[in-house]
């Protein structure tokens, strides 16, 4: 089973207790999804054979990527 992380570093506000690479500047965020989007379009080839059955959003406030 495989599983796929998706690190989207962009807060609100930094929490004291995060130990997460974040930015609270939204400054870049079109930049860096489409370099994921891309990332995840050239490494489809490794993933053959294999099923999804996870996906995770973790870093910042990933619901932010949305906006």
């Amino acid at each position: 089973m495989a599983g796929i992380y998706l690190h989207i570093p962009f807060c609100k506000q930094a929490c004291h207790y995060c130990d997460f690479h974040f930015s609270t500047s939204q400054r870049g965020r079109e930049d860096l999804l489409d370099a994921m989007s891309m990332e995840l379009k050239r490494r489809a080839s490794e993933m053959q054979g294999h099923v999804v059955k996870t996906i995770y959003f973790g870093g910042g406030t990933p619901s932010l990527a949305f906006i």
